[in-house]
């Protein structure tokens, strides 16, 4: 038979089906079968050739969870046997990773990752893909870093089928990130600093702005958490040194958190209470003196506040104020203007001249506007001299109407006194909306003391006004 079979193969056998008769009867066996071109191992591309991402999220310093940390083996085409592939991590291929994108990985111990069952996966008969994945997982983790990116390179070693691994398809750079959970603070300007002011008024005093944050996550959490607040005064002198400033510390016993805690729902990104701030003996607040409260989230619990989201400041500063924020009309009679005068730092002489002096000329259509201003508008102060001491109650004013556009007053200035008109005492500041009407037909605005103020000068200074200028039309005064 044997003679038989060798006279076969070297016979000229020109008929397909003679040729499989032959294979068949000389037994030709899978093992010694040459491979398909065509049938390769390889590895998925990742986000980008070669190369996934995954992220590990942690608590202080335990590893809770992972993402994107595994991936399958795969095969050109199907192929009619089970194959296995064996993976290893491979640190000395981190180099060539470096070079070619100019980085600079850390090293990282061996043991820190390793890839489960060995890094042994299978391809199912009749299958193109593995039904299980190459994964990582954290080993010896005391030695990483979590601030810091790593990158792992596993590469494929081995295979039972005697099929090819791809030349450039044999390499998966893992590049692994570590997201922190931290609490932090929601509602906080970017400077972080939450301003508060403190209006001294005859009758009392009243409290402008408020904290009001809310203690959130950065990553939902598998279990609730209680968040408090706590001041941090140890950070005070740094802050000023920082950023040159005099802040000095709260009185003492002069604030309170309300509520002294909240509440993170497991799987919840925010308190559904925000925290808010109740200030105790406002009186303890003296004027002309600006006080900080640097406050934090208290480092309890599994997660960790985060290091500068997790930081907020109270400024408090104290404004005597003797303007009534309402605005209601001032009381008494109208004051003679007769002899007024009045000083402007800036008036327009270009394009519709209107000196101080139009301002008390009883005629609405005519008044004082500062120079024109294109872009943020500068602050400009009007002096008015009564020429003798009067009980003043408040103003009221009129805007200096245009023809061309609109009209122009101030919606915020500050507003002074002084008897010598060298010397001034603060007496608050106003805020109020742009008046409309006409010339024929003017609106008035209306600053009222509420404790009258006795005085020669007044100086108003104007913060913000209307397009282009600041102005009065008419302004009068209340005794």
């Amino acid at each position: 038979m044997k003679r038989y079979l060798n006279k076969l193969r070297t016979s000229v056998v020109r008929s397909t089906g003679w040729i499989i008769l032959v294979c068949a009867i000389a037994s030709c066996s899978k093992d010694n079968m040459s491979t398909p071109e065509d049938l390769i191992i390889y590895m998925p591309a990742g986000a980008t050739y070669n190369t996934a991402d995954a992220s590990y999220v942690t608590a202080r310093s335990n590893v809770l969870a992972g993402a994107g940390t595994a991936f399958p083996v795969l095969l050109t085409r199907a192929f009619d046997r089970e194959v296995q592939v064996t993976a290893a991590i491979d640190t000395s291929l981190l180099s060539a990773y470096d070079l070619a994108n100019m980085t600079q990985s850390p090293a990282f111990s061996t043991g820190a990752f390793v890839l489960a069952n060995n890094g042994q996966v299978r391809i199912p008969a009749g299958q193109e893909r593995s039904v299980d994945s190459l994964r990582i997982t954290l080993g010896q983790t005391g030695d990483l870093d979590f601030s810091k990116q790593y990158v792992v390179p596993i590469r494929l070693t081995s295979t039972n089928s005697g099929l090819p691994l791809s030349s450039n398809r044999q390499v998966m750079y893992l590049r692994v990130r570590f997201n922190r959970i931290t609490t932090q603070l929601n509602g906080a300007p970017t400077n972080r600093v939450i301003p508060i002011v403190i209006n001294r008024t005859p009758t009392g005093d009243v409290i402008s702005g408020n904290l009001n944050l809310t203690a959130g996550l950065n990553t939902a959490f598998g279990q609730g958490l209680s968040v408090a607040l706590r001041e941090r005064q140890d950070l005070l002198a740094g802050y000023n040194q920082v950023n040159q400033t005099n802040y000095v510390a709260f009185p003492a016993n002069s604030f309170a958190f309300s509520p002294a805690s909240v509440s993170i729902v497991s799987g919840s990104l925010n308190a559904t209470t925000p925290f808010s701030l109740a200030l105790r003996n406002t009186a303890s607040f003296a004027p002309g003196r600006s006080y900080l409260l640097p406050l934090g989230i208290a480092d309890e619990g599994p997660v960790a506040p985060h290091e500068t989201l997790g930081l907020a400041y109270l400024s408090v500063d104290v404004q005597l104020q003797n303007i009534n924020p309402s605005n209601p009309a001032p009381v008494g009679n109208r004051v003679d203007r007769t002899a007024w005068t009045a000083t402007a730092s800036s008036t327009d002489n270009d394009y519709a001249p209107g000196a101080p002096a139009l301002a008390f000329d009883n005629n609405a259509a005519t008044g004082w506007h500062s120079a024109l201003a294109f872009g943020t508008p500068p602050a400009v102060t009007f002096t008015v001299d009564m020429q003798n001491q009067k009980n003043i109650s408040g103003f009221t004013f009129t805007p200096k109407y245009w023809n061309w556009s609109g009209v122009s007053a101030p919606t915020a200035m500050r507003v002074a006194s002084s008897n010598d008109g060298v010397n001034w005492t603060v007496q608050g500041s106003y805020t109020g909306s742009m008046p409309a009407g006409t010339a024929a037909n003017p609106e008035l605005r209306n600053i009222s003391f509420y404790a009258p103020v006795q005085a020669r000068y007044f100086r108003l200074t104007l913060t913000a006004y209307g397009q282009y200028a600041g102005g009065f039309g008419e302004l009068n005064a209340f005794e």
